[in-house]
C-alpha cells in the first residue's frame, strides 16, 4: 500500500533485506514494527518487548526479540535517524502513556522544517496528530485506571486545545500547499520533463548549427555555382569553410552524438558535396591555367605576370581545395609549374642571349649583367608571392602552422618553376670572365644584392639563394683570374729578361690598373675579399722582383726601380691593410739604392782613399795622429805626390764616365735617374769630407787639400746632370 494511505504509519523507510531484495520498514502508531515487501506485510514486532537498532556499522538495522535476530541495510543515514525516533516515540505510548509538558511542546515544535517544503510539512504534522491522538488515548486510559478523572478532564480540555490548534495549521499549509501549483511530486515530473526539453532542444540547435549551416543549404548543388563570376566564388568559399569545418568538428564530436542514425547520413552527404565541390574547383583552375599560360606563349618578349592578376581571386578557393582535397591540390601545382617553368626557361635564356650581345660590345660589362640578374629577381620574387599566396604554400598540413616543412615546399617549388636558371646564370658569369675584370664587377654587384639591406623578409627569397650560389661561382671566378695573375708573374720576369733594360715590369704597372678598377667597382662595398686580393698581389709581385734578374741590368737596379714604383703605388691607394707591405717595399727600394750607389760609385779618390786607410790602421794601434806625417810611408811628400795624382779635371772626367754608366742602367720608364745622381753626389761628399777631416787631423799646417771642396763637387755634379 502507498504511504499516503496508511493513516496508521508513523514512518517508513526503504531498506534491502536478505538476498539483495528491496523491502520497507514501517513503525505504525500502535507501536508496531513492520516489514513489508510490496504490498504485502511479511511479519511484524511490538517495539515494547523488542529492541531495534540503528547505530550498527556497515549502515544495517536490526531488531531482536526472543533471542532472534533480523538484519536490514540501509544506506540512507536520514532515514535511520527517523525510524529510530519513531521507535522510541511508539514504545513510550506504549509503555508510558503519558508525556511532560516539555515532552509534548517538543512533539508539537516543528521549526526545524524548512519554511518553503509545505508538502513534508503537511505530512510531519500528520504524523505527529496520529502520536497525539496515540497519546490521547493512553493518557485517557492511565487516567482511567489511576482513578483521576478530574485529572483525566484537564488533560483532555488541554488535548481539544492543542488538537484544535494542530487542525488549524494543517488547514493553513494545505491551503498553501494548494496555492504552490498542485502537488509536489508531479511539479517535480514536470521540471524534469521540461529540463529534458530543453536539454534536447539545445542538442538538436547545436547539432543543427554543426551539420546544416546557411552556406550548406543545397548540397546537391554546390558543384554546379558559377566559379567565373565573383558571386559564385564567393559561394564556393563560403561553402567549402562550412564543409571543411563541419567535417573537422567530427573528429572532436561525442561519440553518442555521432551515433545517430541521422548525423552519420548527414556526415556522409557532406562528404560527397565537398569531394564534388573539390574537383569542380580543381576542374576551372586547372582550365584557367592552361588557357592563361596558352595566351602567355603568344606573347611576344616573354610571358607577362598578367596571369598573376587573372587567378588572384581565385586564390581563396585555391587554398580551401589544399584543405578538401589535397591530392587536387598538388596535381594543379604540378600542372602549374610544368607549364610556366617551361615559358620562364624561354624567357631567361632569351634574356641571357641578349645579355651575351651586349658583353661583346666596347662598353661597360657590368650593365647588361645587372640589367638581366634584377630581371630574374623580380621574376623570381613575384612568382614566390604568388604561389605562396594562392598555392597556400606557407601553410603546413602537418602542423597546421608555418614551419621548415611550408619554407621546404617553397623551395622545391620555386626549384621546379625555374629549374635551369642558376645554370644559365652561371653560363652569363662565364661569358663576362672574358674581360679581365668581368668576374669582380659580377663579385661587387652580386654582392650588393645578396648582402644588402633587404630586411627579414628577403632572407627568406628564393632569388637571393640563386643570387648567393651565382656569386660564389663569381667570387671563384675572380680567385682564378688572381690566381692566373700570380703566375703570370715569373714569365714577366723572363720577357724582360730579353730586353735591353730591365725597367718596370708589366706586372707592377697592372698592379696600378688592377687597384684602380677595383676601387671603382667596389667603391662603398665590402673589402674584405678586394683587401686579400691586393694582399696577395702585392706580396707576388714583391716576391717575383726580389728573385728576378737580368743579363744587361744589375740586380740592385731592377730592385730599386721596381720597388720605388710598387711603394708609390701603393702609397696612393692608403688601403689600411696594406700598410705593412708599403713599409717593406720602401725599406728594400732604400737598401737596393744604398747598394747600388755603393757598388756603382766606388771610390773616385782610390789611392788617396787607400793611403788614408793604412794611416787609420797606424792610429788604430796606438800612433798620434799627429805624429803619423813622421813615418816614411805616411810622410807629407807620399800625401803630395797622391793628391797630384787626381787634378780637378781628372776627377770631373770620373764623374762623367760614372753618370753614363748610370744614365746605361737606369730606364726611363723608372725616372729615377736624378735620385741616383743625387744619392751618388752625397755618397762623394761624405767620402770627401771624411778625408778632408783625415787630413786636417794628420797633417796640420802643412798646406794640403783635396783637389776640390765642397763647392766645386756640387758644381761638377750638377754641371754634369745639365750636359746630360
Amino acid at each position: 500500500m502507498k504511504l499516503e494511505e496508511c493513516a496508521t504509519v508513523v514512518c517508513n523507510m526503504v531498506v534491502t533485506g536478505s538476498g539483495g531484495r528491496a523491502q520497507r520498514l514501517a513503525v505504525e502508531s500502535s507501536g508496531t514494527l513492520a516489514l513489508y515487501e510490496g504490498s504485502v506485510r511479511l511479519r511484524s514486532w511490538p517495539l515494547h518487548i523488542a529492541r531495534l537498532r540503528s547505530d550498527l556499522p556497515n549502515c544495517e538495522v536490526s531488531i531482536e526479540m526472543g533471542g532472534e535476530t533480523v538484519k536490514w541495510a540501509c544506506p540512507d543515514e536520514t532515514s535511520r535517524a527517523h525510524l529510530n525516533r519513531a521507535a522510541v516515540a511508539a514504545t513510550s505510548s506504549t509503555s508510558n502513556n503519558s508525556l511532560s509538558e516539555t515532552e509534548l511542546a517538543s512533539l508539537l515544535e516543528d521549526a526545524e522544517i524548512e519554511e518553503g517544503d509545505a508538502e513534508r510539512r503537511v505530512k510531519r504534522l500528520a504524523e505527529k496528530l496520529a502520536r497525539l491522538d496515540a497519546l490521547n488515548v493512553g493518557g485517557m486510559l492511565a487516567a482511567a485506571t489511576e482513578g483521576g478523572g478530574a485529572k483525566l478532564a484537564a488533560r483532555l480540555e488541554d488535548g481539544s486545545a492543542l488538537g484544535a490548534s494542530l487542525s488549524a495549521r494543517a488547514g493553513r499549509l494545505e491551503a498553501l500547499a494548494r496555492a504552490g501549483g498542485g502537488a509536489l511530486p508531479a511539479r517535480w515530473a514536470g521540471g524534469r520533463a521540461d529540463d529534458g526539453a530543453r536539454a534536447l532542444r539545445a542538442e538538436l540547435a547545436h547539432i543543427a548549427a554543426w551539420l546544416d549551416s546557411p552556406a550548406l543549404a543545397d548540397l546537391d548543388r554546390l558543384p554546379e555555382i558559377p566559379l567565373a563570376t565573383a558571386e559564385g566564388r564567393a559561394r564556393a568559399a563560403a561553402a567549402a569553410e562550412a564543409l571543411i569545418d563541419a567535417l573537422e568538428a567530427e573528429r572532436t564530436a561525442p561519440a553518442a552524438r555521432l551515433r545517430l542514425a541521422a548525423v552519420r547520413e548527414r556526415l556522409r552527404r557532406l562528404r560527397r558535396a565537398r569531394d564534388q565541390l573539390a574537383a569542380a574547383v580543381a576542374r576551372h583552375l586547372n582550365n584557367a591555367l592552361i588557357h592563361l599560360a596558352n595566351e602567355a606563349q603568344t606573347v611576344s618578349g616573354g610571358p607577362s605576370r598578367r596571369h598573376h592578376a587573372e587567378l588572384a581571386p581565385y586564390a581563396p578557393l585555391a587554398r580551401r581545395l589544399r584543405e578538401m582535397d589535397e591530392r587536387a591540390h598538388e596535381a594543379l601545382l604540378r600542372v602549374y609549374v610544368s607549364t610556366w617553368s617551361k615559358l620562364y626557361e624561354r624567357e631567361t635564356a632569351a634574356a641571357c642571349a641578349v645579355a651575351r650581345e651586349r658583353l661583346d660590345r666596347p662598353d661597360r660589362v657590368d650593365a647588361p649583367l645587372a640589367d638581366v640578374l634584377t630581371a630574374v629577381e623580380t621574376v623570381c620574387d613575384a612568382e614566390q608571392d604568388f604561389c605562396t599566396r594562392f598555392f597556400a604554400l606557407d601553410v603546413d598540413r602537418k602542423d597546421g602552422g608555418e614551419g621548415e616543412r611550408s619554407e621546404a615546399a617553397v623551395k622545391r617549388t620555386m626549384g621546379e618553376l625555374f629549374p635551369a636558371l642558376e645554370q644559365q646564370l652561371l653560363g652569363l658569369l662565364s661569358h663576362v670572365e672574358r674581360d679581365p675584370f668581368g668576374a669582380m664587377r659580377a663579385l661587387a654587384w652580386l654582392g650588393r644584392r645578396v648582402l644588402g639591406d633587404g630586411g627579414e623578409a628577403a632572407e627568406g627569397r628564393w632569388s637571393r639563394q640563386v643570387l648567393a650560389a651565382v656569386a660564389v661561382a663569381a667570387k671563384r671566378a675572380a680567385d682564378r683570374a688572381l690566381a692566373e695573375r700570380l703566375a703570370a708573374m715569373p714569365d714577366a720576369v723572363k720577357q724582360a729578361a730579353k730586353k735591353p733594360k730591365c725597367g718596370i715590369f708589366g706586372f707592377i704597372s697592372e698592379l696600378e690598373e688592377v687597384s684602380g678598377e677595383c676601387e671603382r667597382i667596389f667603391a662603398g662595398g665590402r673589402r674584405a675579399e678586394l683587401d686579400r686580393w691586393y694582399c696577395a698581389l702585392v706580396g707576388g709581385a714583391m716576391a717575383a722582383v726580389e728573385a728576378a734578374e737580368h743579363p744587361r741590368t744589375p740586380r740592385d737596379v731592377v730592385q730599386l726601380e721596381n720597388f720605388h714604383r710598387l711603394h708609390a703605388a701603393l702609397s696612393a691607394l692608403r688601403v689600411p691593410a696594406l700598410e705593412p707591405l708599403r713599409r717593406e717595399a720602401k725599406r728594400r727600394y732604400a737598401d737596393a739604392l744604398r747598394r747600388y750607389v755603393t757598388l756603382s760609385f766606388g771610390r773616385p779618390l782610390d789611392k788617396i782613399a787607400a793611403f788614408f786607410e793604412g794611416v787609420a790602421e797606424a792610429v788604430a794601434s796606438g800612433a798620434r795622429e799627429d805624429e803619423v806625417c813622421f813615418r816614411a810611408a805616411f810622410g807629407k811628400h807620399e800625401l803630395r805626390r797622391l793628391l797630384a795624382l787626381y787634378p780637378p779635371h781628372e776627377v770631373r772626367r770620373s764623374l762623367h764616365r760614372l753618370y753614363r754608366s748610370v744614365e746605361k742602367h737606369l730606364s726611363e720608364e723608372a725616372g729615377l735617374l736624378q735620385v741616383v745622381w743625387r744619392a751618388m753626389q752625397e755618397e762623394f761628399l761624405a767620402q770627401h769630407v771624411a778625408l778632408q777631416t783625415r787630413i786636417a787631423a794628420c797633417y796640420p799646417g802643412a798646406g794640403l787639400a783635396l783637389p776640390l771642396d765642397t763647392a766645386d763637387i756640387l758644381s761638377a755634379f750638377s754641371d754634369i746632370a745639365r750636359d746630360h
